[in-house]
């Protein structure tokens, strides 16, 4: 039988008016997992984020287990995600739980795991519901998660254990969360999975993501709705700029009929703001100078979106690559800029099809003809910002 810790069980605290939760005080539980616990990591749901985390845990030492159909979990046993398939019994005395399943199950699988003393965390990209159905299961010992990546190729074949290398990663206490379950969860999302930690509020999480994804999401499917409609053959003529403010429209269907559901309350408060700002923009379009004005106000916006920095220059310039899908190829563009003293100010895959993508790399304007030359030379083609 494993050694189970037996650790000190505090309440978080947080300032009532602070939005994120301060990480003083509660990184002071913090386990030390190679040496407390036998690290035996349990997921529900080896899709792309939960087959992306057993790849990221094992490489950083942990035995992973896993639940999931049976398909899905040959597929991971022979990629190395899990080591073997688990049933819910086995996943109950694992050390730490991590439900990747999808949104609409996590819910009923919270209140199949209990009771259990294991150390609990999901994916979910609505919190509010799922922290309340894991108070309502009494499960002590849980952190509600959600890591900010992705990839528009679903599935456990396309998992990796990169995905979450510097990526932004909310976790979400409560006044009931105890204190080294949260520093311990921390402790795993940073040091094993390469992500960068944010404590925030379910409610305010919900708020964010709704402004922040899932209304962008229904926008692009708006837009896209509205130019099909002007003229069957409209999407044949869209650049670039429209490629991208509609990328996410391709998503997954069926997987964000479900996360949309599941923030209805924080999406329609997103919603509500969004028919006020556009409602106001429409009624501003013959007034030239507030157009503009709004129009200057975004770009201050932007310009501090994911804390992209501004050269010397004070013009950024986007260029987009066509590439191939295939290993290697973003660790050539990123070297190729590197080595020759180019620094990428911000840079995303624009996905077409499995097959073929676009990164798209934001430069100072200074050196984009430099860094074009030397695309040109290398075999790389470009595309019109």
């Amino acid at each position: 039988m494993r050694k189970k810790s037996r650790r000190r069980r505090s309440h978080a605290r947080r300032e009532e008016s602070a939005l994120f939760w301060p990480a003083i005080g509660i990184a002071a539980y913090a386990a030390d997992w190679s040496t407390i616990i036998a690290r035996v990591l349990g997921i529900v749901g080896t899709g792309l984020i939960g087959g992306s985390i057993g790849l990221a845990a094992r490489a950083a030492g942990w035995e992973v287990v896993g639940l999931d159909d049976p398909g899905t979990l040959e597929i991971a046993e022979a990629m190395g995600v899990i080591g073997h398939p688990a049933d819910i019994d086995e996943i109950r005395g694992t050390d730490l739980i991590v439900l990747a399943a999808p949104i609409a199950d996590i819910c009923a699988r919270l209140a199949e795991l209990a009771p259990t003393d294991a150390l609990v965390t999901d994916v979910g990209s609505a919190k509010a519901r799922i922290v309340g159905a894991a108070e309502t299961a009494g499960i002590e010992r849980f952190v509600g998660g959600h890591p900010m990546a992705g990839s528009q190729l679903a599935g456990v074949a396309n998992a990796s254990a990169s995905l979450f290398q510097g990526a932004r990663y909310f976790l979400t206490p409560t006044l009931a969360t105890v204190a080294d379950a949260y520093a311990d969860v921390a402790q795993f999302v940073q040091r094993d999975l390469g992500a960068a930690t944010t404590a925030v509020d379910p409610a305010k999480h919900d708020l964010l993501v709704a402004a922040l994804s899932h209304l962008p999401h229904l926008m692009a499917v708006a837009l896209l709705s509205v130019a099909s409609e002007i003229s069957p053959e409209a999407l044949a003529f869209a650049g670039p700029s429209f490629r991208d403010l509609t990328r996410v429209g391709s998503a997954n269907p069926r997987l964000w009929a479900d996360i949309l559901a599941e923030n209805e309350p924080a999406l329609r408060t997103a919603f509500e703001a969004f028919t006020t700002a556009m409602g106001e923009l429409e009624h501003s379009i013959p007034d030239r100078e507030e157009i503009a004005r709004r129009f200057a106000l975004a770009g201050e916006a932007y310009a501090a979106l994911g804390g992209m920095l501004i050269e010397t220059s004070g013009r950024n310039v986007e260029v987009a690559i066509p590439v191939r899908n295939h290993p290697g190829v973003l660790a050539t563009v990123t070297t190729l800029m590197g080595s020759n003293d180019i620094n990428i100010l911000d840079l995303y895959v624009r996905h077409m099809d499995e097959h073929r993508a676009a990164l798209v790399l934001t430069l100072d304007a200074g050196v984009s003809t430099r860094a074009q030359e030397l695309l040109h030379r290398a075999g790389f083609t470009m595309e019109s910002p």
